[in-house]
């Protein structure tokens, strides 16, 4: 390596500092999940810089649906539109940083996001929060900020995913010129994801130590083809009056508008995502809600009616009835989506007419005057 930087120092003194290597990939790994603000989330987007929230380090990803982990990826953080950033670290000295590092986070990812719930992500968020002596919601909600929405954010999360809206970032303290046309070439090319390389360049000298990233990839073909925002960021959540719209082009806008009348006031908030309008209330361990339902006009249609989840046990928590009550009364379900411990079963189908939804509500409402 060579390269320098000077620092003047309060006093006058100018001190050179020498580029050099990091002592090992853990030591660059640590630095990296204590100060994400080295992935340079300002070079990404200087009018909205990305910020990161750390969702855990070594983030299993398994190549099968039973499986766990076949694969560590270094890190996985989410930035504030939701978008998951898988990030691989290489120092320049690791061989595997000139080709063999492309395939393997393209591995991570393809897998990723089939085998990635949104479930496991909150386990993994939330065990990392315990690690950290920090309380879960606490963290996300000075992440978002007081106008944040902590549900919203999960749901977009999995709505991310599942459209494949990721950002794919190889870090390492010399980004090699093969490497780099490799990052902007497959930048130019994927869409809604994104692929891009940060250089942290260390520099060391008379006991001080400076940190210098740079992003690459972001070629002006790149930013032509995904929006000047980029593709990642500019997935805002649709609004009410959009996923109505969205309902009357599948021809249930009747019957949405009415479940979502009948259905809101029964909850403690409802919000949007691109896909569609959650129902969420304050269940432990979500001191902010959780979703408890949901109302999906993109996977609705004329023939089968209004898509629908419920889900169960954070229903039955919520309102403090039996689980096998809201089993019976949910209506028309196709399958059961088992997430865990955390999110328990979800309960999926869809109802032609809004009366086939009225046992459901009608357990609800009473169950909320007793309450």
């Amino acid at each position: 390596m060579t390269g320098s930087i000077f620092n003047i120092q309060d006093s006058g003194e100018l001190v050179e500092m020498v580029e050099s290597g990091f002592v090992s990939e853990d030591d660059f790994q640590t630095l990296v999940e204590k100060y994400p603000n080295l992935l340079a989330g300002d070079q990404i987007r200087s009018d909205d810089p990305r910020r990161w929230l750390l969702i855990r380090r070594e983030m299993g990803v398994a190549d099968l649906p039973s499986g766990y982990g076949r694969w560590s990826l270094d890190h996985l953080f989410i930035d504030q539109d939701s978008v998951p950033t898988l990030v691989e670290i290489k120092r320049s000295t690791d061989t595997r940083l000139r080709r063999e590092v492309v395939g393997q986070i393209l591995d991570y990812a393809a897998n990723a996001v089939v085998h990635w719930s949104l479930e496991q992500i909150q386990v993994e968020y939330q065990a990392q929060c315990e690690r950290d002596g920090v309380d879960p919601d606490e963290r996300l909600g000075v992440f978002l900020g007081a106008d944040g929405d902590i549900s919203g954010f999960w749901q977009q999360v999995k709505t991310n995913l599942q459209a494949g809206r990721v950002r794919l970032m190889i870090v390492a303290d010399v980004i090699p010129m093969e490497l780099r046309r490799i990052v902007e070439f497959l930048n130019e090319q994927m869409d809604p994801a994104e692929v891009l390389a940060v250089e942290i360049k260390h520099y060391v000298g008379q006991g001080i130590k400076t940190l210098v990233p740079r992003v690459i990839g972001q070629t002006a073909e790149a930013e032509s083809r995904k929006g000047a925002s980029g593709s990642a960021g500019r997935r805002r959540p649709r609004t009410e009056q959009q996923l109505q719209e969205i309902a009357d082009a599948k021809q249930v806008g009747e019957v949405y508008s009415l479940l979502v009348s009948q259905t809101r006031s029964l909850f403690d908030s409802m919000t949007t995502t691109r896909s569609n309008v959650a129902f969420n209330g304050k269940i432990a361990p979500f001191k902010s809600g959780a979703v408890l339902a949901a109302l999906s006009p993109v996977d609705s249609s004329a023939d089968k009616g209004v898509s629908y989840g419920v889900y169960v046990d954070r229903c039955a928590d919520f309102f403090r009835v039996t689980r096998d009550e809201i089993i019976q009364a949910i209506p028309n379900f196709e399958k059961v989506e088992e997430t865990g411990d955390w999110a328990g079963d979800i309960y999926r189908g869809h109802v032609r007419t809004a009366s086939d939804f009225d046992a459901l509500i009608s357990l609800m409402r009473q169950a909320k005057t007793q309450v």
